[in-house]
C-alpha cells in the first residue's frame, strides 16, 4: 500500500472567494469542480508541494455522508515564510482578520503572526530567526493555535 499526496480540506462558505484569498498568499489552483451551476463547489490549490482543498460543506455532506463543522477554529494552517511581517500584511490586505501581529516566539528563535481567513480558519505565519536576529526577550511558549481559541 502506498499513501501519497496528502491534502487538508477546509470547509468554506464561498469557494471562489476563499481561492482568491489563498492565491494572494501564493497558492496556485490545481483542480476545480462545479456542481449544478457554474460556481465551484471544490477547489484544490498547491503551494510548495502542500495541497489545500477548499470545499462547500453541503456537497461533502450529500455525497459522502459527512457532517462538516463550519464554525469556530477547526484547524490552524501554518505557513512558513522568510518574512512574517510581509506575509501578515499580505494576508490583511487580502481581507484576513487580524488575530495577533508579528511577535517573537520560543525565546526569539521564531517570529510568528496570526490571521483568520473569511471562514474563520486561523493561519499562522512562522519565520525562523537567525541567532543574530533574536530579540533576547523571553517569549510566550504556549501553542498560539490554542491561545487564539482553536
Amino acid at each position: 500500500m502506498k499513501i501519497y499526496n496528502p491534502q487538508v480540506i477546509l470547509f468554506v462558505a464561498d469557494v471562489a472567494r476563499a481561492a482568491r484569498f489563498y492565491a494572494a498568499l501564493g497558492f496556485n489552483e490545481e483542480f476545480s469542480a462545479t456542481g449544478a451551476g457554474t460556481a465551484p463547489v471544490k477547489m484544490e490549490m498547491a503551494l510548495e508541494g502542500f495541497e489545500l482543498g477548499l470545499a462547500l460543506p453541503g456537497p461533502a455532506a450529500e455525497a459522502h455522508g459527512l457532517t462538516p463543522v463550519t464554525a469556530g477554529h477547526r484547524a490552524c494552517l501554518t505557513l512558513w515564510t522568510d518574512d512574517v511581517t510581509a506575509a501578515y500584511t499580505a494576508a490583511l490586505d487580502a481581507g484576513a482578520k487580524d488575530l495577533q501581529g508579528p511577535h517573537p516566539f520560543l525565546d526569539g528563535r521564531l517570529r510568528v503572526a496570526f490571521v483568520e481567513d473569511f471562514d474563520g480558519h486561523p493561519i499562522q505565519f512562522v519565520e525562523r530567526r537567525t541567532t543574530s536576529d533574536r530579540s533576547g526577550a523571553a517569549a510566550d511558549t504556549r501553542d498560539n493555535c490554542t491561545k487564539t481559541g482553536s
